[in-house]
């Protein structure tokens, strides 16, 4: 069943959208997974979605994108790939289009079919990737970000940046996921959301699972 252009935008009913958040390295792709995999195992239907933002992804976008990086490759022009964001006209603006159109109707055609929708890296991780607070569009994203079906609850898995480091070899540095944690907190406080619920990263996957595990059913 496809979704319906006016249920887009608006909080979902009946069906928990459980959205995880965290810095990189705080364990939450671990911990949603296993809670999708603790969910299904008790009979309560549910799926995971990752909704990261990997490049020009949707129907409307993905084409251009697609015809642009081979043009761009065959040149020997890769680096104008990755610094496209300052050449193109709009660039940020288009990028939370695309992100809009591929991940809004996922989610909602997701809630029609289960009781709990579990969201790895949502709007807000990818709002502050792609946009920082002094960007030109930072307030039309913000604008935008309240088109997005809102979450039931938002688990925030805390975790020291120093611990986060030392679990990934991927991780620029240990000032970046400091700064990240300030900025996902401070956004936070401006998400309008029923349950925030903050879990301590350092305990074991197992424990939080179960944490989450307990908060989703009983919001079901």
């Amino acid at each position: 069943m496809s979704p319906r252009p006016e249920d887009l935008g608006k909080p979902m009913k009946k069906t928990v959208l459980a959205c995880f958040m965290g810095i990189d390295g705080s364990g939450k792709t671990t911990v949603a997974k296993a809670l999708h995999e603790s969910l299904s195992q008790a009979g309560i239907s549910s799926t995971y979605i990752w909704c990261g933002w990997r490049g020009f992804e949707s129907w409307l976008f993905k084409p251009f994108a697609a015809q642009t990086k081979r043009a761009m490759t065959k040149r020997g022009n890769e680096r104008g790939i990755a610094s496209a964001h300052n050449k193109i006209p709009f660039f940020d603006y288009l990028t939370v289009l695309d992100y809009f159109i591929r991940v809004c109707p996922a989610l909602v055609a997701s809630s029609l079919r289960n009781r709990i929708v579990i969201v790895d890296r949502y709007v807000y991780d990818v709002i502050l990737g792609l946009h920082g607070a002094g960007s030109k569009s930072f307030r039309f994203v913000t604008w935008l970000l309240m088109r997005f079906p809102q979450p039931t609850v938002i688990f925030y898995i805390k975790v020291p940046p120093e611990i986060a480091f030392a679990r990934k070899e991927d991780i620029s540095s240990l000032e970046f996921l400091s700064r990240s944690d300030e900025e996902k907190q401070k956004l936070l406080k401006e998400v309008s959301v029923d349950h925030l619920i903050v879990l301590d990263g350092t305990r074991s996957i197992e424990e939080l699972t179960e944490d989450a595990f307990r908060i989703a059913a009983e919001l079901t």
